[in-house]
């Protein structure tokens, strides 16, 4: 009874990682849009149809075997052993889009890439939610990269670019946003904070990310 809870967590700090790239995108994107929503400029930013984004083909096999991995990891993070560090391929990131729980709303809705130290993320969603009936059938299209660096166990997310349509985002607002550090409310959960501390580099290259634990004292 006692071991499901802690299970959940245990994924919770490490999806809440890929998370902060999700969360990150839609929130900046919700901004963007609320603000040209309010200077009635949103129409032209919208498509009649979603763009098409990068298929992952994979088998559910492999999503329990991605996701067992990840839960290893953690696992020897806490019993404060060194574990190999944890390698995760675009397609592997993007399959836990797919068959995490948390995150399956975004299944065809948002894709994540890997390029060097930058995290890139392409979006279509749509806006049938938005309370004008004329935006039903509309879809938001776009794109953003984000940097990342890891010292003394802090994690830094940052954005370095947003598009909307193709529309890079005004550097006033875009210079806003590059402020503010993503991971900053991870460090609110002790547990989380605790496990940060015993990383000592996440390296972002071409088509994977690398999370590297501190060595033994």
């Amino acid at each position: 009874m006692s071991e499901e809870p802690v299970r959940r967590r245990r994924g919770c700090c490490f999806y809440g990682c890929l998370g902060l790239f999700v969360l990150g995108l839609l929130v900046a994107v919700g901004l963007f849009l609320g603000a040209r929503y309010l200077a009635g400029q949103l129409m032209g930013l919208t498509d009649p149809a979603p763009s098409p984004l990068p298929k992952v083909e994979a088998s559910s096999a492999l999503a329990t075997s991605v996701q067992e991995r990840i839960k290893a990891f953690g696992k020897a993070l806490d019993s404060g052993t060194t574990p190999e560090p944890l390698v995760l391929t675009e397609q592997e990131v993007n399959l836990l889009l797919a068959s995490v729980p948390d995150l399956r709303p975004l299944k065809d809705r948002l894709y994540i890439s890997f390029g060097s130290g930058q995290v890139k993320g392409q979006v279509s969603l749509p806006l049938d939610g938005l309370p004008l009936s004329r935006f039903k059938g509309r879809y938001l299209n776009g794109a953003a990269t984000f940097k990342t660096s890891l010292d003394n166990g802090v994690l830094i997310v940052t954005f370095d670019s947003l598009q909307v349509k193709g529309q890079q985002l005004p550097k006033e607002f875009l210079s806003q946003l590059q402020r503010d550090n993503l991971a900053k409310d991870l460090y609110q959960n002790p547990q989380t904070a605790q496990t940060m501390s015993k990383l000592e580099k996440i390296e972002v290259s071409e088509g994977r990310i690398t999370v590297k634990p501190k060595p033994p004292l």
